[in-house]
């Protein structure tokens, strides 16, 4: 019918503003004959996928900003400088970089798990004996507490016992921690025969 395409302009614009690459995307993309509905539904449905996108492009510039903002403070820093190769920068670590590296490593070689694990009881007695060198001092504290968190109690100095299964993730923190040859972990079944876990 003559006059569809402006009664569907003129009654979109009425009470709202509309972008003129919106307003002809839509038109362009409706078959002829479309209903008002069906231009409002393809008009919202073009701004929602335009949101989705503006949201995407806003995430990405605040990764790019925060990403530009590190480099920034590591090269005010002196810890990166920043060459000028075949016209591309390229970063380089400054012997003060180099220090500051080796102390984060260091720093998180130091970071020890949560002691919170998952307790399942058992119908078995399991005992876990330890013998840590004092120089893993904390290491050995963290053992104790995640013991303790587990359902273990101590029967003696290094020596503790409890109803409960070894779950696989303190198995697992242990073997990262390089600590696994200090601890021996035994099940005992009803018979009093000694099982070792670990």
């Amino acid at each position: 019918m003559k006059g569809d395409t402006t009664l569907k302009i003129l009654g979109e614009l009425k009470g709202s503003t509309l972008g003129m690459a919106d307003l002809m995307m839509t038109i362009l993309s409706s078959p002829y004959g479309t209903s008002i509905k069906g231009f409002e539904y393809r008009l919202n449905k073009l701004r929602k996928e335009r949101r989705k996108d503006e949201e995407k492009i806003k995430i990405e510039k605040q990764l790019k900003r925060r990403f530009l903002d590190v480099v920034y403070k590591l090269e005010k820093g002196g810890l990166i400088k920043k060459e000028q190769k075949n016209g591309n920068f390229l970063f380089r670590l400054t012997s003060g970089g180099d220090k500051r590296l080796k102390i984060l490593k260091k720093r998180k070689e130091n970071i020890l798990p949560e002691t919170s694990y998952e307790s399942v009881e058992s119908k078995n007695f399991t005992i876990a004996i330890f013998d840590i060198p004092e120089k893993e001092r904390r290491k050995r504290e963290w053992l104790r507490s995640a013991l303790k968190n587990i359902g273990f109690n101590l029967i003696q100095k290094s020596v503790w016992m409890g109803k409960v299964k070894i779950p696989k993730e303190f198995l697992d923190d242990m073997r990262e921690l390089r600590m696994i040859n200090f601890v021996e972990i035994f099940e005992i079944s009803k018979g009093g025969t000694l099982r070792q876990i670990n």
